[in-house]
């Protein structure tokens, strides 16, 4: 085969499409095409003008492989689908599942390229330029598929001052007042401040609230839809595991929300939600605006201690692609210390002023009933310092540490997220919208540090508290209790 058409295979195999596809400058682009197609074609062809001369095939067919497997790796994303392939030997850790996979294909690709010769270079041609023109036809990941903030619905016509405007947040993953995360030694501080804090802002505090589930799917489609029970989430669909959930469509989105009785209620009109990509509330048709996070959006701002530079813009974009080794660069830059990620969770809770002042927008700007936001925060990676600034090295070394150790964190993420929250309602009071606002703030589970399984009763207690409106005194409720039933209750009364 001419050595043109080699050329013209690694140009193919290495040509990296996801550069063009994050919103990223003339000059960004630039640098990412020398580090990530122009070096190594450089490479590709040196190599080829040196052993294809001296035919030393061994040589070009153990390249052409390891090309071959980046290209589909780029092209397809192999991240998720190396993880479902190989779960059947117990690794870990994902970056175990990734390797394992990667050296099984490119050992295969090496043998298919020893056994058929030029046969193998013709058909492993054909499937990565075939792969490469769809990848450049297909517009999934790109930032332009992003879901909008405005989903250009009719606000429908209502007098507000009549209505009680009511803000619903949740917490992901933040365990309750009675939790095995309190018994470490910075638990009963941190515990007394989040309590003292929820009484002295008149909110209702349900001690012993409990999750009936313990992944986040679960928990709000079954406390959303008011089932307080496991046998009537069950009794929906005997066929489904997760009710009231459907794999989103969307690249940025994980999963749609099909049904939100909480939405339904009359009394809820012109809802703004806002949301991570993990759980989409935005398709229901009372929903006028929704804002999910977008890590790429250049309005962002974030703490103290996030590395808010191109590095950390480079490798965020480069991951969002989803291939194996974008995980791999992204993984060893962080390890080294040059860069944070700005995606779920970690750019979310770096982010989390920001978060909160686009709620503190929607409470006092907007003509709404209802502002609904599911925050993945205190969610791990783990980010918080003992400041409250932000620590991107403590998002690696969540496998590494002790279960003790998991909990002190655990517990100093709740603390910094009060911390916020407080600026967040001590602006609303300076608004004077406060004290006519009704607050509901829980969590959907606890911080699952303990084991699944166990059967302890103080697993999967949840912070729950409730604010009604013009509220001027706060109550202790130890009664041990779901958050579905509360919920149920708060919303179905007649009061």
């Amino acid at each position: 085969m001419n050595i043109n058409l080699y050329n013209f295979y690694g140009f193919i195999a290495l040509f990296p499409i996801w550069i063009f596809r994050g919103n990223l400058g003339i000059i960004d682009i630039s640098i990412l095409l020398s580090i990530f197609l122009l070096l190594p074609f450089f490479l590709h062809i040196k190599l080829f003008n040196i052993f294809f001369k001296k035919k030393k095939l061994f040589v070009i067919y153990i390249w052409l492989s390891l090309i071959t497997f980046y290209s589909i790796d780029q092209n397809f994303g192999l991240w998720l689908f190396s993880g479902i392939i190989t779960k059947i030997i117990n690794f870990q850790s994902p970056y175990y599942y990734s390797l394992f996979f990667s050296v099984l294909s490119i050992f295969f690709l090496t043998s298919i390229f020893f056994i058929l010769k030029k046969n193998a270079v013709k058909i492993c041609f054909a499937v990565i330029l075939t792969l490469f023109i769809f990848n450049v036809l297909d517009y999934t990941k790109n930032l332009s598929n992003f879901p909008l903030i405005d989903n250009n619905k009719e606000n429908k016509n209502f007098n507000i001052l009549n209505k009680n405007k009511k803000l619903i947040i949740v917490f992901d993953e933040m365990s309750g007042l009675e939790s095995r995360d309190n018994k470490v030694e910075n638990g009963d501080y941190i515990n007394n401040y989040i309590l003292k804090f929820f009484l002295k802002n008149n909110f209702n505090v349900y001690v012993n609230a409990r999750s009936l589930f313990r992944s986040t799917d679960k928990a709000l489609s079954s406390s959303l839809n008011f089932i307080t029970n496991l046998n009537d989430y069950k009794k929906i669909d005997i066929n489904k595991d997760k009710q009231y959930i459907n794999k989103s469509k969307n690249y940025f989105i994980v999963n749609d929300l099909t049904k939100n009785k909480l939405f339904d209620l009359e009394e809820h009109q012109n809802i703004i939600v806002h949301q991570s990509m993990f759980l989409n509330y935005c398709k229901h048709r009372k929903v006028t605006k929704c804002y999910q996070f977008n890590p790429f959006d250049k309005n962002l701002f974030f703490l103290k201690g996030f590395k808010n530079t191109f590095v950390t813009r480079y490798i965020s974009v480069y991951k969002n692609n989803g291939s194996i080794f974008s995980n791999y660069v992204w993984r060893l830059t962080r390890e080294i210390k040059l860069g944070d990620s700005l995606l779920d969770p970690e750019g979310e809770k770096a982010s989390i002023e920001y978060i909160l002042n686009q709620i503190f927008n929607s409470v006092n700007f907007e003509k709404t009933s209802l502002i609904f936001a599911h925050i993945l925060v205190p969610h791990i990676p783990y980010g918080f310092d003992k400041n409250c600034n932000y620590d991107g090295t403590k998002s690696i070394d969540y496998n590494n540490i002790s279960i003790n150790e998991k909990r002190i964190r655990h517990n100093i993420e709740k603390y910094c997220l009060i911390k916020y929250l407080d600026v967040f309602f001590e602006n609303l009071k300076k608004a004077k919208n406060y004290d006519k606002l009704e607050i509901i703030i829980f969590s959907d589970h606890d911080s699952r540090i303990t084991n699944l399984f166990s059967t302890d009763k103080q697993i999967n207690n949840v912070i729950f508290v409730h604010k009604k409106n013009n509220s001027k005194k706060s109550n202790l409720i130890t009664k041990n209790i779901s958050l579905n039933e509360i919920l149920s209750n708060l919303m179905n009364s007649d009061s």
